[in-house]
């Protein structure tokens, strides 16, 4: 019956790095911990809220639609024979939970290409036993923040995992003499980003080179030497995971060299 939960139909994947939060990949997916059969519930859920925006001439409080944010916990079963979840759900740990409710079209229920499941991205706040008690089980839970917007009705793609989004917030700084410092956000999608890469260019809708290999580095800084004593450059960053390196920042931003 569709109104309960439909046991040995859901399916609940713990994946390190989904590319794209509404489009997870089967290879994303077959690389995920399965942490069904440790599950015994689980609350993930998004809610918004409302600014009122009342006005003198008129009895009627109007509102236009404010934030929203996500919670996600969950509570497993501890085994003393293979207590794999509780070791897989450290405090701190950042990952993706992949949510199939209704089962999927590959073994065990596992969603395949088309079928519909959710994404949250989380990082671990806490993990917490449960009071012990005679003749119960034992159990933890796991509270979560949720750290990007989720996949509610994502569509399973085919295929490897998708190059990193644009990296955000590009901005810089004059250092010393010659020397210009960005710095910037990491994408959205395609964690985990092995590096970036620095574009620089002297006009902007001009050609773009990639500033030298000592540049290109793991991290969300980057500092530019050698360049002309209170000049200016425009400049791009891009970031590459293991499918590839993803599109570049645009437009280029113009940033000028310390004097």
């Amino acid at each position: 019956m569709g109104r309960v939960i439909p046991n040995e139909q859901t399916w609940v994947g713990f994946a390190a790095s989904v590319a794209n939060v509404n489009a997870p990949t089967e290879a994303e997916i077959d690389g995920a911990t399965d942490v069904t059969p440790s599950l015994m519930s689980l609350n993930a859920s998004a809610q918004g809220n409302v600014v009122p925006t009342p006005s003198f001439d008129s009895l009627f409080e109007t509102s236009i639609v404010g934030t929203s944010q996500a919670t996600f916990t969950a509570d497993f079963y501890r085994d003393d024979a293979n207590d794999f979840a509780w070791e897989l759900f450290p405090r701190g740990t950042r990952g993706y939970f992949i949510i199939s409710r209704f089962g999927g079209a590959g073994t065990d229920q596992i969603p395949r290409n088309g079928d519909v499941c959710e994404v949250w991205p989380v990082e671990i706040v806490s993990r917490v036993s449960a009071n012990m008690q005679n003749n119960a089980v034992q159990s933890f839970t796991i509270n979560c923040a949720v750290n990007i917007v989720p996949g509610e009705a994502a569509t399973v793609a085919g295929g490897a995992a998708a190059v990193p989004s644009v990296p955000r917030n590009l901005v810089g700084t004059a250092g010393a003499s010659g020397i210009t410092v960005l710095d910037w956000d990491a994408p959205v999608n395609g964690a985990p980003i092995t590096s970036y890469d620095v574009y620089s260019g002297a006009a902007l809708n001009g050609a773009y080179v990639k500033v030298v290999a000592a540049i290109t580095k793991v991290g969300t800084t980057a500092t530019i030497t050698g360049l002309v004593p209170g000049g200016s450059l425009f400049y791009k960053v891009s970031a590459t995971n293991g499918t590839g390196e993803g599109a570049q920042t645009s437009p280029g931003v113009s940033y000028a060299a310390g004097a």
